[in-house]
Order: structure tokens, then C-alpha cells, then sequence
């Protein structure tokens, strides 16, 4: 028995009258789904009777989810040494991914720390310590270094860069620099973004909204309970909660 393809699946549905026979099709159809497809909150529901989030133009400016000033008070920095374009980012990384203020605040606090306070938006070490690490993707000589720690929060290897990559894209918004340059690239234009797409897709948003503790938070971030340096998680958390209000 040979398998449709996706085309021609598609035009089941391309189709579709209302028929009597077809809406008996669509009876069995639905009996044979398993039950986690058949939930409103299913992805591919929420697509068809939604639609896919309309990338932002290009030239379309997001309004920025904290003043600078707040920033600074969360990083202990000031607030002139953040550029409008850091800014930028960050409004676009919260907007990209649904932060709520919540989420906004356990993701400073954790970046805070990953970052000693933004000061680092690249890993120290030069990353020749993960050649050859196929658990992060690192199939080629030199994936090491050019895809190691990056952002404010250090998202490591080549297979995290790709998925960042290909996220971009599906956004409207490929760049070839991110594969390209690696770190280079994507330390210096998506701090945030690259950091805000590792807490997405590492199932973050959802797990702080029942407001975990932070050591919890911190042991997802960096693989070890307690975290290493989770005094210093806890520090820039609880500024980051006090400036946000929560």
C-alpha cells in the first residue's frame, strides 16, 4: 500500500463541498487522530483557524518592552552604554516569542548572570574545547569555535545556530551570516533573539508561568542543580522582578 503525499492530502481538503460522503470522510478521518491532535490548543488548529503571526516588516518598529533605564538598573549598567539596536533586538526577541512580563523577568534574571550583568555576549573561552561535540551539532572542523556560547544567554554548537537559522527564516527574515559567521555574527546583531529562541524552544515560557523557583529556573539553563553561580541567578532575578513590578 503506497502512502499519499502531502499534496494530495491537501486536496482533501482543496476540495471539500460539504458533501454527505465527504463529511462521512471527515468522520473517519477525525476517529483515527490521536487525541493530542484533537485539542484547541493543537498547533496545527490554532494555524488553520488562525493563521501563521504575520512576520514584522523590515521597517516596522516594535515598541521596546522596558525603557533602558530599567535595563540598566536589572544589569547594573548604564544606561548609555545600551544602544537603541540592543534595544531593538530585545523588543523584537519578546515580541518574537510571546514574553510575557513574567517570562521577561526570569529570562534577565538568567541572561543577567550568563552575561555577567551584558558585558559578555560572546563565551570567554575561544570554543575549541567543543570540536568535535556531535551532541551540539558539531559535525565539521572548526564548529567549535565559530558556533560556540553566544548571545546573553551562551547557546552552544552548530545544531543550536541552525535552528536559530531556520527560525529566522520561516519569519521572513533569513540571514546566511548566522551559519556564515557564527558567533561572530550572531553575538553582535541577535544577543537576544538567539538567546530568546533557545528559552522558546526549550519550553521556558511555559514553565515560568507557574513561577518555578529560581534555582529550578537556573538548573534548565545550566544543566546542574544547584546552578553553578545560582547566588548570582537569584541576585539579578529578584532586581529583575522588582523593577518589572511582580
Amino acid at each position: 500500500m503506497s502512502q499519499i503525499t502531502v499534496e494530495e492530502f491537501r486536496n482533501f481538503f482543496k476540495y471539500y463541498e460539504g458533501q454527505e460522503h465527504q463529511i462521512r470522510a471527515v468522520d473517519e478521518l477525525y476517529e483515527n487522530l490521536d487525541l493530542a491532535s484533537k485539542s484547541d490548543k493543537a498547533k496545527w488548529i490554532r494555524t488553520y483557524r488562525d493563521g501563521p503571526k504575520e512576520p514584522v516588516k523590515s521597517d516596522e518598529k516594535i515598541s521596546w518592552p522596558i525603557t533602558k533605564e530599567e535595563m540598566a538598573s536589572i544589569m547594573g549598567c548604564s544606561a548609555s552604554s545600551l544602544p537603541d539596536s540592543l534595544m531593538d533586538d530585545f523588543a523584537f526577541c519578546c515580541d518574537t516569542f510571546g514574553f510575557d512580563r513574567l517570562n521577561i523577568g526570569y529570562f534577565l534574571g538568567q541572561c543577567g548572570h550568563e552575561s555577567a550583568g551584558l558585558r559578555y555576549p560572546v563565551e570567554i573561552h575561544d570554543g575549541s574545547n567543543y570540536e568535535g561535540r556531535t551532541d551540539l551539532g558539531n559535525i565539521y572542523p572548526g564548529d567549535g569555535v565559530l558556533f560556540a556560547g553566544t548571545g546573553w544567554i551562551q547557546v552552544t554548537g552548530r545544531y543550536n545556530h541552525q535552528a536559530f537559522s531556520d527560525y529566522l527564516q520561516k519569519q521572513g527574515k533569513f540571514d546566511p551570516l548566522v551559519m556564515e559567521k557564527g558567533k561572530w555574527h550572531s553575538s553582535e546583531k541577535y544577543p537576544w533573539s538567539i538567546s530568546g529562541y533557545w528559552w522558546y524552544s526549550n519550553n521556558m515560557i511555559d514553565y515560568c508561568k507557574g513561577r518555578p523557583d529560581v534555582d529550578r529556573v537556573g538548573q534548565r539553563v545550566n544543566g546542574r542543580y544547584l546552578p553553578n553561580g545560582a547566588e548570582d541567578r537569584r541576585k539579578y532575578t529578584a532586581k529583575a522582578f522588582s523593577v518589572l513590578g511582580l
